[in-house]
């Protein structure tokens, strides 16, 4: 954590206990059920502990919800106090409770600090929000305006952090997690209005309410677990069509590691990396419909077994459409053969026509191939096979994916895009012309 992010971390308590006093200034009417208070803060902090990863870079919980119920039941200052209460409990047990042998960063103090402080801002804008809209709109507006609230601060000051952290930009990874979180985030805060509802006044509903809250939870988390099932399913047909043929063991999966080292060198956001990884790791998944015989052909294929392998893109999607996991992957797996100058298939586009996530996995195939032992020749040396890719630079391959990937290559060193073949050499000096150089 470098020294800016630290301090943006630590500063953000200043404002969140600024405010909170501020709110000390809000009409405080009555000072809430004692009993639904400790309850509600426990039941937060116990979320905090179950959270769900939606994807590698992000996860949820349900106390969003107990948020909410908090912000409409009790006076302003006391809400925003049980929010920053809730969440130093549930992240202080989380702390402690932390398994050694997880490969995620270190909590901190400092993470503590930071999650308590940005809840309790975005808490204050919630309680704002729902104080100063009640009187005219009515609880229910005014509980689901303070819940956009509260999420439209807390998402931006987490961005912000993650920005800080990774290098990347705010609103690309505020996209990107908007799409993961929102279906999720919507269901979560009308179960704490509900819960804020059912309860005021009756604590025991509090733990009642719970159980469609945790409903919620696990229904994400099924979700996730099935879909990643479903992409494992998919993923062993096709390391199975590579078994097929001794050669390309486990081929599409060094495809796919390619691909996205050359995917992060364009700078492409996670979410477009992630889907060009499981398009690259079912690329060939079409070849399973190719008989043996023209799979494992020693020589040239005839023009009658080239017109049927030039078949398997389309076979692939087929299997595809199937799963909705793949209906943005589709298009990759259909377009992967084809070429700039339009004399790729199984369409013949050109240029831009083709997704920028099929002109990766083009590039990354091609080298794995020519890398590869196959029946009809030995591995290239990388060399050799750079040189290739770079002579068909701009004509078969995308110029600037084909510059990216050499980047990724051990021993490559930064400069100007190569122009021409002959710069193959000094892209790979390092490497010491090892034959059948393949990244894992």
């Amino acid at each position: 954590m470098t020294p800016l992010v630290r301090g943006y971390f630590l500063g953000m308590a200043a404002p969140a206990v600024a405010l909170a006093l501020l709110m000390l200034g809000l009409p405080q009417a009555g000072s809430g059920d004692p009993l639904l208070m400790v309850l509600l803060v426990a039941l937060g902090a116990a979320a905090a502990n179950f959270p769900v990863m939606v994807s590698p870079r992000y996860k949820t919980d349900a106390s969003p919800a107990i948020d909410l119920a908090l912000v409409i039941l009790f006076p302003p200052a006391t809400a925003v106090a049980l929010v920053g209460l809730s969440r130093i409990l549930g992240d202080g047990i989380l702390c402690l409770r932390r398994n050694p042998l997880s490969r995620s960063r270190r909590r901190e103090p400092v993470d503590l600090v930071f999650n308590a402080s940005q809840l309790m801002i975005a808490a204050v804008a919630a309680v704002i929000v729902f104080h100063g809209l009640e009187p005219f709109f009515g609880q229910l507006i005014a509980a689901a305006l303070a819940a956009c609230a509260m999420y439209v601060v807390s998402a931006s000051l987490v961005v912000v952090a993650v920005g800080g952290l990774t290098a990347r930009n705010p609103i690309q990874i505020w996209v990107e997690t908007a799409g993961s979180e929102l279906k999720q985030t919507a269901a979560t805060y009308v179960a704490g209005y509900l819960l804020a509802v059912l309860s005021n006044g009756r604590p025991w509903l509090a733990l009642v309410m719970m159980g469609p809250i945790a409903g919620v939870q696990m229904a994400l988390k099924r979700s996730v677990q099935l879909r990643e099932q479903t992409v494992a399913a998919v993923e062993s047909m096709a390391d199975i069509v590579d078994r097929r043929d001794p050669y390309t063991f486990k081929h599409s999966e060094s495809v796919a590691d390619h691909a996205v080292r050359t995917a992060k060198k364009l700078g492409l956001p996670d979410r477009e990396v992630a889907l060009i990884r499981l398009a690259a790791r079912v690329h060939d998944l079409g070849k399973i419909s190719v008989p043996d015989a023209v799979l494992h052909k020693q020589g040239r294929l005839t023009d009658a077994e080239f017109e049927l392998m030039k078949k398997h893109p389309q076979t692939g999607v087929e299997v595809l459409e199937k799963f909705p996991e793949y209906r943005r992957g589709r298009e990759l797996v259909l377009a992967h053969h084809e070429r700039m100058d339009g004399r790729g298939y199984p369409r013949g586009l050109s240029g831009d026509e083709i997704p920028l996530g099929a002109r990766i996995i083009a590039v990354a195939d091609s080298w794995d191939a020519m890398t590869s032992d196959r029946p009809y020749r030995a591995a290239l040396d990388a060399e050799v096979a750079l040189g290739e890719l770079l002579r068909g630079r701009g004509t078969q391959w995308d110029a600037a994916v084909v510059d990216a990937f050499a980047q990724t290559l051990p021993g490559a060193v930064s400069q100007e895009p190569a122009r021409h073949a002959g710069l193959a050499r000094p892209l790979l000096r390092s490497l010491g012309a090892v034959a059948g150089v393949v990244i894992n």
